[in-house]
C-alpha cells in the first residue's frame, strides 16, 4: 500500500487521540482538563489504580509515567487492537471518515494497490498448501519419503 504524500499528517491532524484512547480507558475527570484536551487515566497497558497515563490532544500523543508507553493514535490502535501499521491506518481512516487515496504502485501498470499484504500472504500460503497437497498424494519417490516420515 502506498499512501499519497501528506496523508499521515492529515490523518494525525484530524484524529482525536482522546477519542481513540477514550474507547479503552476511563478518564480521571478530577485530574483532567477537558477544555484543553489534557486527559489523565489509569494506563491500559499495565495494572494500576492511579492515573499516570497522560493524553495531550493538542500535541497528538500519549505517555504513561508508569510503564513509559508513548505514541500517537496510530501506535495506540496498533497496540490495543493488535494491528499492523497499514491496518491501523485503515481502521482510523474508516472510523473518522477519512477517505484513503492510494498512490499508484511502482510497477507502472497504473493500477493502485487495493489489497493488503495480509491478503497476498494468504494467497501465497494457499497456493503452497495446494501444491504440497497435490504432490503428497502422487505416487512418486519424494511423496513416498514424505509419507514414510
Amino acid at each position: 500500500m502506498s499512501l499519497p504524500p501528506g496523508f499521515l499528517e492529515e490523518l494525525r491532524s484530524r484524529v482525536s487521540v482522546t477519542q481513540v484512547v477514550g474507547r479503552k480507558v476511563t478518564w480521571d475527570l478530577k485530574k483532567s482538563n477537558q477544555n484543553k484536551g489534557d486527559m489523565w487515566a489509569p494506563c491500559p497497558f499495565h495494572q494500576e489504580k492511579t492515573a499516570s497515563f497522560h493524553v495531550d490532544d493538542q500535541k497528538g500523543f500519549y505517555y504513561c509515567f508508569g510503564c513509559h508507553a508513548k505514541g500517537d493514535a496510530i501506535s495506540f490502535v496498533q497496540k490495543v487492537e493488535n494491528l499492523t501499521f497499514p491496518e491501523a491506518i485503515e481502521f482510523l481512516a474508516n472510523r473518522f471518515g477519512i477517505p484513503i487515496r492510494y498512490s499508484e504502485n511502482k510497477r507502472g501498470n497504473g493500477k493502485p494497490y487495493q489489497k493488503s499484504i495480509k491478503s497476498d500472504l494468504y494467497k501465497v500460503h494457499e497456493l503452497a498448501m495446494n501444491w504440497f497437497s497435490e504432490n503428497f498424494h502422487k505416487d512418486t519417490k519424494e511423496s513416498n519419503v514424505a509419507k514414510d516420515y
